[in-house]
């Protein structure tokens, strides 16, 4: 495990532990928080992740309210993880009018230690990967 890189954590890390649809990505998404909680790894992630991670898990996976609201908490009170939100709205339309991606991503990637490759993406969205400027990987590229 790369100890001294900075990641950031996208939501389908935290969708893989709290909807466990996959033994495989649920594995390695929990050894993920796992390791920032045990500060083996510095990480970040931002309240745009909390918005979607609440959308799609009472939209798409049906999750009643009181559940979700554990959930969001559970993110929240992750020991380790910061919420960084600073993004460059000018550069995110930029690199959502340029590529095909979600203006969610764009606004990720937006972010300075992003788009610096002063971090890395933990996502399974290959989505990041249209863009030159940020540097994705998947957790099983963190953790062996």
């Amino acid at each position: 495990m790369k100890e001294s890189n900075l990641y950031f954590i996208d939501t389908n890390i935290f969708l893989r532990v709290l909807v466990e649809e996959d033994k495989k990505t649920f594995k390695e998404c929990f050894q993920i928080l796992k390791a920032i909680k045990e500060g083996k790894i510095r990480a970040f992630t931002a309240s745009l992740i909390l918005a979607e991670a609440n959308w799609v898990l009472g939209g798409f996976y049906n999750f009643p309210k009181s559940e979700i609201t554990v959930a969001l908490k559970s993110i929240l009170s992750l020991k380790g993880l910061k919420i960084v939100d600073k993004y460059n709205f000018y550069s995110a339309i930029s690199l959502y009018d340029n590529f095909s991606i979600k203006f969610i991503d764009a606004l990720i990637a937006s972010h300075h230690l992003i788009h610096d490759k002063k971090s890395i993406i933990i996502s399974y969205d290959k989505d990041f990967d249209k863009i030159g400027e940020v540097t994705r990987k998947e957790p099983n590229e963190i953790l062996y």
